[in-house]
């Protein structure tokens, strides 16, 4: 939780309202404990960044026009702001891909708020593509999606 105060002092520091006392919530990391699907990056004995990595999507993703069947999702993808740049960030992106590969899914979804082009330009990079739109609580979010080669 720590970590995710941090983040969001960060983001409006740069203007960006994306996180705040209501998403994420604390109950929502709890769950992510309780379903085994978070995974935290750590360095020198200290946890740097995390992900929910599971197959839940959220209400609106329905309306996308995703290209493959069988995905996992990304949600909450947070890096301590004091060690962003560092490439954490593509580290926990690379073990999303390879969960997918090891699980047999052929693609990683994810929503990215519209206000946050940093967030959105880091995605791209990383070969995730447009797919639709939703709106959430705090405004318009892009639906991206990455496919995954299976051998």
């Amino acid at each position: 939780m720590a970590i995710k105060w941090k983040v969001i002092a960060h983001l409006l520091e740069s203007g960006i309202n994306q996180w705040d006392e209501i998403y994420p919530a604390e109950a929502d990391f709890q769950q992510d404990v309780y379903e085994q699907t978070l995974y935290v990056l750590e360095s020198s004995e200290r946890i740097v960044g995390g992900f929910c990595l599971n197959e839940v999507e959220l209400e609106g993703y329905e309306t996308a026009d995703w290209q493959a069947e069988s995905f996992l999702v990304i949600h909450r993808l947070l890096i301590d702001p004091d060690y962003q740049g560092s490439g954490y960030g593509r580290q926990l992106m690379q073990f999303a891909d390879q969960q997918a590969f090891s699980l047999g899914k052929n693609s990683i979804r994810l929503d990215c708020f519209t206000g946050n082009p940093t967030a959105i330009s880091f995605y791209q990079k990383l070969g995730y593509q447009r797919r639709g739109e939703a709106t959430f609580r705090k405004g318009r979010f892009l639906l991206m999606e990455k496919l995954i080669e299976i051998q």
